[in-house]
């Protein structure tokens, strides 16, 4: 049982360094985004990069914490790491999506796109056109 428990660690983490080195990459561009005329930007914990750095070592803490947990005997134990790892599992992919679509809107308003009011999604652009036909029974 273990022998499964840290293969599956190992696949989960090198997902996690993969969305990790992404979602680092992606805080900086945001950051680096020109966002109008500011002639300077200050620079603070609420940033975005000093954010992610601190999101990405928040997620290793309870990486380490869950995986321990998945290795000890007890089973609510190693029920609660399986629990915290698919939990920041889906932090972690969550947060590289929200970041995805923080650049796209970023993009679209420095290209002068307007976005619609209920969202980006291009099936709202259209009307939906339901027809019901009543067949008359037998």
């Amino acid at each position: 049982m273990n022998e499964i428990m840290l293969l599956l660690l190992g696949f989960l983490g090198i997902f996690a360094v993969g969305c990790s080195i992404a979602l680092l990459a992606l805080g900086k561009m945001i950051d680096q985004f020109p966002m109008g005329d500011e002639s300077k930007r200050t620079r603070s914990i609420a940033s975005p990069v000093e954010t992610t750095k601190l999101s990405i070592a928040l997620f290793w803490l309870l990486f380490v914490i869950g995986g321990w947990a998945v290795l000890q005997e007890s089973r609510i134990v190693m029920i609660a790491g399986i629990t915290t790892l698919f939990a920041i599992s889906l932090f972690l992919f969550t947060a590289l999506v929200f970041s995805f679509a923080v650049l796209n809107i970023m993009r679209g308003r420095k290209k002068g796109i307007k976005m619609p009011a209920g969202g980006g999604s291009r099936c709202s652009s259209f009307p939906l056109r339901i027809q019901y036909r009543w067949l008359p029974r037998k």
